[in-house]
């Protein structure tokens, strides 16, 4: 499968959940996650090995570390999984260079940014019918918005000149899901990934970038 189709597969169901982010008092709040992580004492003990790894990488206030528990919202209701997961312990170093990423480039851009979903289980990317390659198998893959919420061509133009000063050595993925022909893809949400630099659009392809046309 080429790159193109790949990234197809990859992002496609992000642009499905593009105004569904987590609000207060819906599934995905820090309020449900406080919830979640008391069902279960060993949660909690995994859950604070995991804010003391990112603490000793320096990247404990780059988001707040409870959203990289996140499910993505959409297909945690179509798959009935449940809106959280600690993602396993030998993949969590895979998230560092999304989250260098977001703190170095990302934010000074755009301002704070929530994430709406991280790591996708093997189990709910067969029901989302992910890619087999998703970057989100591996924990490696942020999908985000700002905080507070913008959307429109503004922000993406920000998000694309932020990406071509970063350069081929960034080794930045962005998924800049605009399109001004329809507003279903101007909802502000975006992916960014440390894997390799490269861009892309509401047809999951280099083509669709807007950030050829800007």
């Amino acid at each position: 499968m080429g790159v193109a189709a790949v990234l197809a597969w990859e992002n496609r169901d992000t642009l499905l959940q593009d105004f569904v982010a987590p609000l207060p008092g819906m599934g995905g709040s820090e309020l449900a996650f406080q919830s979640w992580l008391e069902e279960d004492p060993a949660r909690g003990k995994q859950f604070a090995r995991f804010t003391a790894f990112l603490a000793e990488e320096g990247v404990a206030d780059v988001v707040e570390p409870w959203q990289l528990m996140r499910i993505d919202s959409y297909y945690a209701r179509e798959c009935e999984v449940e809106p959280f997961t600690i993602p396993p312990e030998e993949l969590w170093p895979n998230v560092l260079p999304a989250l260098r990423l977001v703190r170095d480039e990302v934010v000074p851009t755009v301002g704070p940014v929530s994430v709406l979903s991280s790591y996708r289980t093997p189990e709910l990317n067969a029901c989302a019918r992910g890619a087999s390659r998703s970057n989100h198998l591996d924990f490696s893959a942020l999908d985000l918005a700002t905080e507070p919420r913008r959307r429109g061509e503004g922000l993406y133009r920000e998000l694309c000149t932020m990406h071509d000063a970063a350069g081929p050595e960034s080794r930045m993925g962005l998924g800049a899901y605009y399109d001004p022909a329809d507003e279903g893809f101007a909802g502000g949400r975006f992916h960014v990934d440390g894997e390799g630099y490269r861009s892309w659009g509401r047809s999951y392809t280099s083509a669709s970038s807007p950030c050829r046309s800007f």
